[in-house]
């Protein structure tokens, strides 16, 4: 099975911004200042992108897409969208939003959420303009972008929301998507090797 692009060595995992995640187990969780720690070597147009996340208790945190390269976290802000995660915000900045865009499904969102402290599982699918997201295998939100400025094409990233808010991430995975529905499913970075040792395999 042939390996993606962004099966690539951790060096290809940029931080923007003052914040930072440590790595342990496996685990990235965020400390510090405002951050993004996202994907540099390879933006996506078409694709399905997988991910645990956990928070500790009331914190915020999010995943980000379809943003240009820069070392400005503020740059995916305000160019791309964030899949937000934070429970206790409005309903349009809370988990499973497009943030400020669009809410989730909040009867569904809440069936499928687990409590702080336990992991969820995110997919992130984007064809064309149409982002779909998944908690935890149910959908609860299908947004289409319609801003001529903005695309969902380009790169991925993890926020580091500021300090205090504690949010972890493991089993990052990506696959891009054909007319057909896509290659290999591959790991988008193993956290181990984001350490230094061992390089991801696809899966």
């Amino acid at each position: 099975m042939r390996r993606s692009p962004c099966a690539d060595s951790p060096e290809h995992w940029s931080q923007a911004g003052p914040g930072a995640f440590t790595n342990a187990d496996a685990t990235l969780t965020s400390t510090g200042g405002l951050g993004l720690y996202w994907y540099s070597a390879k933006q996506f147009t078409n694709y399905s992108l997988k991910l645990d996340w956990k928070l500790a208790g009331d914190d915020n945190s999010g995943v980000f897409v379809g943003f240009p390269a820069s070392t400005d976290p503020w740059s995916a802000v305000n160019n791309g969208y964030e899949i937000q995660i934070d429970a206790t915000d409005a309903a349009d900045r809370t988990t499973g939003s497009v943030y400020t865009f669009k809410a989730a499904d909040i009867a569904a969102r809440d069936a499928a959420l687990n409590p702080p402290g336990e992991w969820n599982t995110y997919e992130i699918r984007v064809e064309g303009e149409r982002l779909q997201v998944f908690l935890n295998s149910v959908r609860i939100n299908d947004f289409t972008n319609t801003d001529p400025v903005r695309s969902l094409a380009g790169h991925i990233g993890l926020q580091n929301h500021g300090d205090g808010d504690d949010a972890s991430f493991r089993n990052v995975r990506i696959r891009e998507l054909t007319g057909g529905g896509g290659g290999p499913t591959v790991q988008a970075e193993s956290f181990t090797s984001a350490g230094g040792a061992g390089a991801p395999t696809p899966t």
